[in-house]
């Protein structure tokens, strides 16, 4: 499903990503660690069209994303590619299903249907009933499930997930990848995690460890 092909990438004179090559296959989940600066972020950033690598190709799907143009990217990473964040960076001025429905909206999903599988995803994800409450109204737990609805509302292909689990407790955290391996048995997901936690990555099918620039 996603293929990296001699990545490289440099920030001034320092090269943060050194030739990474790796496959990953339909319904994966993989995780990537490693120490503070290796270049986790900027590697997911890369598969997640919001950086650009210096050298090498990115294929998701069949496409080669290094050579779509700007506006093309723009499309293809609303429709294709969901993103968690270890912040969940929900709009406290609207609702949880509001909040979960815009990547939809910005696609030009009719509001009503965005609406409807927005409130089967908060079911699946064990928040049906809170699509009325304000995210200050929610528990942590509660708003990092549904920015997980929000990765989710445009059914993409990809979900890359940057620590995700960095600001919940460890109940929660462990509660939220097996969100992740329910999601991957329903919807077939693909993920690809970033996290710092060993006992989290363990349980993914592959772990890619980065240091020094490389998948080691």
């Amino acid at each position: 499903m996603i293929s990296l092909n001699n990545i490289s990438k440099s920030f001034d004179n320092l090269q943060v990503l050194k030739n990474i090559s790796f496959d990953i296959q339909d319904s994966e989940i993989v995780s990537i660690t490693g120490a503070s600066g290796a270049g986790k972020t900027t590697l997911l950033n890369i598969i997640g069209t919001l950086d650009k690598a210096d050298e090498g190709s990115v294929i998701i799907n069949g496409k080669d994303i290094t050579k779509l143009n700007d506006k093309e990217l723009s499309v293809f990473r609303n429709k294709e590619i969901g993103f968690v964040f270890q912040f969940h960076y929900l709009l406290n001025e609207f609702t949880a299903l509001e909040n979960a429905i815009m990547p939809a909206l910005i696609g030009g999903t009719d509001k009503k249907q965005a609406e409807e599988k927005a409130k089967e995803l908060f079911d699946t994800l064990g928040i049906a009933g809170k699509e009325s409450n304000y995210p200050t109204e929610l528990s942590g737990g509660e708003q990092q499930r549904v920015a997980v609805a929000r990765s989710l509302i445009n059914s993409p292909a990809l979900i890359l997930a940057d620590e995700p689990t960095g600001n919940l407790d460890s109940k929660n955290a462990k509660s939220l990848f097996d969100l992740f391996f329910l999601l991957r048995e329903k919807l077939h997901q693909t993920f690809i995690i970033v996290t710092h936690a060993k006992e989290l990555s363990s349980l993914t099918d592959r772990e890619l460890i980065i240091s020094d620039g490389k998948i080691i």
